[in-house]
């Protein structure tokens, strides 16, 4: 990533939280007593966060078919959920007792996410494969992951699917007040798991990094791009981390709790975090930086898309 565009990413998320508490501040003080959230959703609110992730989701959609990356399907699909999940609440506003809106807003909003662990592992296993077995890459072992990069994504989408559908299950409970405690630490285990499966994920992401940084490969065509996907994939990791804590605070309060009867700090603990991960994808697609098809030669049968032409294995371009 280079040193000009993380500014511009920074001063972008000083304006969105700005605009973003002003409209926060519009929610409505009455609440309707069938309401089963505590709080009437924001209608500048919501809008203004629908409208940023259907913004997204173009972006991560052109991307998708213009590199034709379907193994990156999973990302847009969930920025598209999530922008859903936005107008969904903007019709709980005006029907605030409705048990059907209410798990549709919050199946679209609050388990969509589960899609952007996903494409972190699919990317990653793709991006570890390619690094493995390109010969031309200098490293200090020869196996550079702790897991074969074939079982990166199996293993940590299983891991997504089970903490998911464990948050799925508390999210269900949570509607029903004589189960609504009992769900809401359901819903807490979940995401303390899916957290720490992520970080577990990021241990190992660092630890590969590490097997390709000897100071010979710094001579290689693609060290840069390397090294600016693992760093890109750090960035965006922060604003899903960032999130996770927030979800585990909120819930380790309580169904009544300060945080999740406060829309505002849903709006910049949880939305805009995960909109600035989206935005950083936007912006670096990854397979724009590095080949990410996956291929037995790794990085050489796919140079050329870099304009580097075939390389041998001393590192240097033959072109």
């Amino acid at each position: 990533m280079s040193s000009r565009s993380l500014p511009s990413i920074a001063l972008t998320a000083s304006l969105l939280i700005s605009s973003v508490s002003a409209a926060a501040l519009g929610t409505a003080p009455g609440v309707d007593p069938d309401s089963i959230l505590y709080y009437s959703p924001s209608v500048p609110g919501n809008i203004a966060f629908g409208a940023l992730y259907g913004f997204a989701c173009v972006g991560l959609y052109f991307h998708l078919f213009k590199k034709r990356d379907w193994w990156a399907l999973c990302l847009p699909i969930g920025a598209t959920l999530q922008c859903a999940g936005f107008f969904v609440r903007l019709v709980l506003r005006s029907d605030p007792g409705s048990l059907v809106l209410y798990i549709i807003q919050d199946f679209c909003i609050v388990l969509s996410p589960a899609c952007y662990f996903a494409f972190s592992y699919i990317l990653f296993g793709r991006f570890a494969y390619n690094l493995q077995h390109d010969v031309t890459l200098p490293k200090r072992k020869q196996k550079i992951t702790l897991l074969n990069p074939l079982l990166f994504g199996r293993i940590f989408i299983l891991s997504d699917v089970a903490t998911f559908l464990i948050q799925a299950s508390g999210g269900g409970m949570q509607v029903q007040e004589k189960l609504a405690d009992m769900g809401a630490k359901i819903f807490l285990a979940g995401i303390i798991l899916q957290g720490l499966s992520y970080i577990i994920f990021l241990v190992l992401c660092v630890y590969t990094q590490s097997m390709v940084t000897p100071r010979d490969a710094s001579k290689h065509p693609l060290h840069g791009k390397i090294q600016k996907l693992f760093w890109v994939l750090y960035f965006a990791s922060i604003w899903i981390i960032v999130r996770s804590v927030y979800r585990t605070i909120e819930l380790a309060q309580g169904f009544r709790g300060y945080l999740i009867t406060n829309e505002v700090y849903f709006f910049l603990l949880d939305s805009l975090p995960l909109l600035l991960c989206l935005l950083t994808w936007v912006v670096f697609w990854p397979s724009r930086i590095v080949p990410l098809q996956r291929s037995d030669t790794g990085f050489q049968s796919q140079s050329y898309e870099l304009g580097l032409g075939k390389y041998e294995a001393t590192g240097t371009p033959d072109v």
